[in-house]
């Protein structure tokens, strides 16, 4: 064997020291490895790089050096493979002492010192508290999900001279906010685009709207609210000066047989309503076993124990900046549009990346100590592991694709990354299983959203984007609008 682990301590609270000894076999091999590439680098007079012999190596850098260069490729090439046989996960670089001298035809010691992932203190997790969202469909919400789809096919007419505005039609308007006579950042627009009665804008202005006409003004008073950024502005009385410049009523389809074949191959509206239906009941069931987990998720956090090292913190600080930083090119923000958008600074934005940082952080660690603290109820079998794989297998569309994935997974890299999986799989069904949960009723859901579009109201779309969809068949078209709604909801939460 190449190395063998002598001993391995631990030496502080999150600190292990390794004495690893490697063979005098793979020794001498990273001796001739030293020779070449010293050889490759060396200005020797006489000699041209890469066929300088190794004793005139010896004699311009001294053995000592060469033996020194062969420890340090041997260490390197032999390090992930000493930490995984070991088990450790560290956290940062490590600290590699030589133990003892170096000789040709005889073994290395050193002395290998990491930081490794700390275990968290947990609270005990059998009986969190979690809430229970109602799964049921109700006949109000299919007939809502109906009204969407009849909203999305809606044909604009332009409103004539004297036409008055009412909720849901589309104006384009010029406005102008000013507090105390001066105007403020952020309070006015032109050509801004408006669907009345949708709370994009404050509700002052949204309900001045109805009665308008076209070409009319109005000044309108607004209360600015207590929780804006910007507190020079915040709970201040604001005058908005309004222009109606165009204003369009939609046109609703009719539930008929032109509107099923707008909208894809359904027969008859009752075959909309079921497959609206079954759809919502996935999509409910799905966000109720979310929500329970995530209140679980939450409670561990907060009342979990844990002496994070501040690279774990750094490191997952970088990976959110460059990801955020990544969004942000793919929509062609700069992030100063992105501050100047949301109305906030810098220090904030950092603050949230940080608190982001540290909750992730120890979510990764409390689900790592959960695992070994639940090893014998969660360690996968052989049947859970097979059906794991064909499950993946079964999900490529394509021949080549499934021969791809179960090349990966009869890998030893891929072997390990299922069984993990499993393991981590079974580890939330068992938090799930055994969390109390208090079931809401569909009047608290109702509170609950009242809420969420209070909170809601005063948010802008970032970006529109309208997308000219092809042919497709209607399953296919209400299962990606309802996934385009979900990442909608998701990214506002």
């Amino acid at each position: 064997m190449s190395y063998s682990i002598k001993s391995q301590e631990k030496i502080d609270k999150n600190k292990v020291k390794l004495n690893v000894e490697i063979s005098s076999g793979y020794f001498n091999k990273s001796i001739n490895t030293a020779y070449k590439n010293i050889s490759e680098k060396a200005k020797i007079p006489g000699f041209r790089k890469g066929k300088v012999p190794y004793q005139i190596i010896d004699i311009n850098y001294g053995k000592d050096y060469v033996l020194t260069e062969a420890a340090n490729i041997a260490i390197s090439e032999l390090y992930s493979d000493i930490i995984e046989s070991s088990n450790l996960k560290p956290v940062d670089y490590p600290k590699v002492d030589l133990d003892g001298e170096l000789n040709q035809d005889k073994p290395v010691n050193f002395n290998i010192t990491v930081e490794i992932e700390p275990d968290a203190t947990l609270p005990d997790y059998i009986g969190v508290q979690a809430e229970g969202f109602p799964v049921e469909v109700t006949e109000e919400e299919v007939d809502k999900q109906v009204e969407n789809l009849r909203n999305r096919f809606a044909a604009l007419e332009p409103l004539g001279e004297n036409d008055s505005i009412k909720n849901m039609d589309i104006v384009t308007i010029d406005f102008t906010g000013k507090i105390d006579e001066k105007e403020f950042e952020g309070g006015s627009s032109n050509d801004y685009v408006l669907e009345v009665g949708s709370c994009t804008l404050y509700k002052e202005i949204e309900d001045a709207l109805i009665g308008m006409k076209k070409g009319e003004e109005k000044l309108i008073s607004v209360e600015m609210p207590q929780e804006l950024e910007n507190k020079d502005i915040a709970g201040k009385k604001a005058e908005f000066k309004i222009k109606i410049k165009e204003a369009k009523r939609k046109t609703l389809p009719g539930l008929d047989s032109e509107f099923l074949k707008d909208i894809g191959d359904f027969e008859t509206i009752e075959d909309l309503r079921k497959f609206i239906k079954e759809n919502l009941e996935v999509q409910k069931k799905d966000f109720r076993r979310n929500k329970i987990f995530s209140d679980i998720v939450n409670y561990l956090v907060e009342n979990s124990s844990i002496d994070i090292p501040q690279i774990m913190i750094d490191n997952e600080i970088k990976e959110l900046k460059d990801d955020f930083e990544r969004r942000l090119n793919e929509q062609n923000l700069t992030k100063e549009q992105y501050l100047e958008y949301f109305r906030i600074n810098e220090d904030k934005i950092n603050e949230d990346f940080r608190n982001k940082a540290i909750f992730n952080v120890k979510e990764y660690l409390i689900f790592n100590t959960l695992e070994k603290e639940l090893k014998d109820k969660i360690e996968p079998t052989e049947e859970e592991i097979l059906l794991e794989k064909e499950n993946l297998i079964k999900s490529a569309k394509k021949e080549e694709d499934k021969k791809k994935v179960q090349d990966y997974l009869n890998s030893p890299s891929g072997g390990k990354n299922i069984i993990a999986s499993v393991r981590r799989k079974k580890l939330v069904n068992f938090l799930i299983d055994n969390a109390k949960v208090k079931e809401l009723t569909q009047e608290d859901l109702k509170k609950l959203e009242k809420d969420e579009s209070e909170v809601e109201k005063n948010k802008e779309n970032v970006s529109k984007n309208t997308k000219k969809s092809s042919k497709k068949s209607s399953k296919e078209k209400l299962a990606a609008n309802e996934k385009i709604e979900d990442e909608s909801k998701d990214e506002n939460k």
